[in-house]
């Protein structure tokens, strides 16, 4: 197998996409705190993260209170359970080839897996007993979804199978709701009534079912009613919450760059593919090396704005002209005293943005941001277990553990510290900051965000979180 490894240096790269660890760590707790008592938080840290970093980003949830993390592909939960991050992991999609190569370990690691069909039932089982351990397994019903699960009328088939395996035991039992961002939408509604008709006929074939989950963030942030068991918000703990809600959730991701070029150019400019922007009036331009290459989404042209943060304070300035592959162009006004080199924000949040000038731990500057450096102590992190269950037979996933299902919080490792990187004098690094509100002066522009983003191209945040390409280097702040 061979794995690309990027020419670049990342240090004499413009480009930074800079992760708040503590936004993740509030958000979690925000959110765990909202929960119903003795429901657990399920922190989904699939998609590497959503582009934040999955090790760092896991280290930060459980740090807010997660006691569960959730991944997509069994891979991620081989590499999550290897760094030590010791809370239950929870994946759920694979195919049959790479399956057979890692489900072993993945079973060895006491990683718990969802299956969806007879078929991934019987391809567990193999790895559990490759691996001489019991596996335990989250039944995943289809309610409406039509991707991943089983539906109803498969369910027995299932529980028959999973009772009468030694290699197996039913941990859970979950869905996907596909509207619950429209709290108005029946189909969240039609889907909880067929999950637990679902749930009872598996129960009647395969025996009590410890863990039952179904809801996403916006089920989380909307419907109490069905935290049950556990929760698994995603885009939440990333600041993004689908629908409305008054949780300080807060975007963890500030993606920026700097001014490459800035020009004075004469009314009738054109600009970019196709000439599609024409400048009205005399103007400055100016020019940011990134691109869609770097994630920007070329649906967007002409649709946002960016922050631009010069000499005499910050202004918002609007991107013109078609986004190109590795450069965009913004208007920055004909009386722009930006220079190349000043740094750009392409989107990102407040708690961000440190204080202009050459020392970053000012907090007098034009303009003003004010915050803590205090860091809270986290908590030292609690484990224990249950007997293991029985002797003879196949060794169950974690040692017999019981999977922890209240949502108080609890400690992890430290967050990973910041990479180090090469960046100019005149640029202002983005602060560490505590989780108190930074306070934007009265007449700031305000930072662009990714839903700005999404707005424009015509998607959702998610996307543009996890579009932003492995060229950008990453660094945890």
């Amino acid at each position: 197998m061979s794995i690309p490894i990027p020419a670049e240096d990342p240090r004499h790269v413009p480009n930074r996409a800079v992760v708040d660890t503590s936004a993740i760590t509030h958000n979690t707790r925000v959110i765990a705190d909202s929960l119903r008592e003795h429901t657990a938080l399920m922190a989904v840290v699939k998609a590497d993260g959503y582009g934040h970093g999955m090790l760092s980003a896991a280290r930060a949830a459980v740090a807010g209170g997660a006691t569960w993390l959730g991944v997509a592909h069994p891979a991620s939960a081989l590499a999550l359970s290897r760094a030590g991050i010791e809370v239950p992991i929870f994946s759920w999609l694979y195919e049959p080839r790479t399956a057979a190569e890692i489900l072993p370990a993945v079973v060895a690691e006491g990683v718990e897996i969802s299956v969806g069909s007879l078929a991934m039932l019987k391809m567990v089982a193999d790895a559990a007993r490759q691996a001489d351990r019991r596996a335990r397994v989250h039944v995943k019903i289809d309610t409406g979804m039509g991707r991943n699960g089983a539906l109803p009328a498969k369910l027995a088939a299932i529980g028959s199978a999973a009772r009468e395996d030694e290699f197996i035991r039913l941990s859970g039992a979950w869905t996907h709701l596909s509207a619950a961002d429209d709290p108005e939408d029946p189909m969240t509604d039609q889907q909880v009534e067929i999950f637990d008709s679902a749930c009872e006929a598996l129960e009647e074939e395969a025996g009590p079912i410890p863990l039952q989950h179904l809801a996403n963030t916006a089920a989380t942030l909307t419907r109490r009613d069905l935290h049950r068991d556990i929760v698994r918000p995603g885009i939440g703990l990333y600041g993004y919450p689908p629908v409305a809600t008054d949780l300080d959730l807060r975007p963890a991701l500030t993606l920026t760059s700097r001014l490459a070029l800035v020009k004075d150019v004469p009314a009738g400019q054109t600009v970019g593919y196709g000439h599609r922007f024409t400048t009205p009036a005399p103007t400055r331009l100016g020019l940011v090396p990134i691109g869609y290459a770097d994630g920007l989404p070329r649906a967007a042209s002409g649709g946002v704005s960016v922050l631009v943060r010069s000499d005499d304070g910050d202004h918002r300035a609007q991107q013109v002209g078609r986004i190109s592959m590795d450069q965009i162009v913004v208007d920055l006004g004909s009386e722009s005293r930006a220079r190349a080199g000043d740094e750009v924000v392409l989107f990102g949040a407040a708690q961000a943005l440190a204080p202009l000038g050459d020392d970053a731990s000012e907090v007098a500057v034009t303009p003003q941001f004010v915050a803590s450096a205090q860091t809270e102590e986290e908590p030292a992190q609690e484990t224990g277990s249950d007997p293991a269950a029985g002797t003879g037979g196949p060794t169950d996933s974690r040692d017999g553990a019981e999977p922890e299902t209240t949502a108080s919080t609890e400690s992890t490792e430290e967050t990973q510290p910041a990479e180090a990187g090469d960046e100019a004098p005149s640029a202002p690094a983005l602060a560490d900051l505590d989780a108190a509100d930074p306070t934007l002066p009265e007449n700031h522009p305000g930072v662009p965000t990714a839903d700005d983003w999404a707005t424009a191209a015509g998607t959702i945040p998610y996307e543009i979180l996890t579009s932003v390409s492995n060229r950008v280097p990453r660094e945890q702040r």
